[in-house]
């Protein structure tokens, strides 16, 4: 199609403003400022937080109150007001829950037993009890470095991994659900490896 083809009255305006425009519609105010603060990672100003959700800064504050109440928000004093950021706890508690949600008792223990495996390696390879150890006896430019990253991995996803498995200690029925659930959707545990390790997270983009 040509211009002269084209039809009359083509629409000219931004196309980021169609798409808060249908994201406004499609949205309450409570599900863009929580929407918002869950990718803020950084104490921002309610003015800041008003402007990415496109919502008034009294209706903000009033929802930010109500998700601080919940443990979903932090609050944070400065000299200038107060700022709120996402709580570093909430990312925790989103991944203990999907993992004890799509996966089995029996694979949350599979999934344990790999990660500590893969510790008692560690320790072996280099004759040290825990990763502090490890990052003192290192020199500059050592091989080792790479590791104490994917030590410090394998210790937080272990630590997730056994807070999930402690979940069915409230409903041990809930093994079986959870077993369904994975047969639904396909989901499986992957193979810990030291590339993504067992129970590994997605990583999640920060706004802040």
């Amino acid at each position: 199609m040509n211009i002269a083809d084209a039809p009359d009255g083509l629409w000219e305006g931004d196309v980021n403003e169609a798409t808060i425009e249908e994201w406004k519609a499609d949205t309450t105010t409570f599900e863009r400022v929580r929407s918002i603060i869950d990718v803020t990672t950084e104490p921002q100003p309610v003015s800041t937080i008003a402007d990415r959700a496109h919502v008034s800064e009294p209706t903000v504050r009033k929802h930010l109150t109500a998700l601080a109440e919940t443990g979903r928000v932090k609050t944070v004093n400065t000299d200038s007001g107060t700022q709120y950021m996402r709580a570093p706890q909430m990312l925790a508690m989103r991944r203990i829950s999907a993992i004890h949600r799509e996966h089995t008792k029996n694979e949350i223990r599979d999934a344990i037993q790999n990660l500590k495996e893969e510790l008692s390696d560690f320790r072996e390879q280099y004759d040290v009890t825990d990763v502090n150890e490890l990052t003192l006896e290192l020199d500059p430019g050592d091989d080792g470095w790479q590791d104490i990253t994917r030590w410090q991995q394998i210790e937080q996803n272990l630590e997730i991994a056994q807070a999930a498995l402690s979940l069915y200690d409230f409903d041990p029925d809930d093994s079986r659900s959870a077993a369904a659930r994975v047969a639904e959707s396909g989901a499986a545990i992957q193979d810990s490896t030291r590339e993504q390790g067992a129970l590994s997270d997605d990583t999640e983009r920060s706004t802040a």
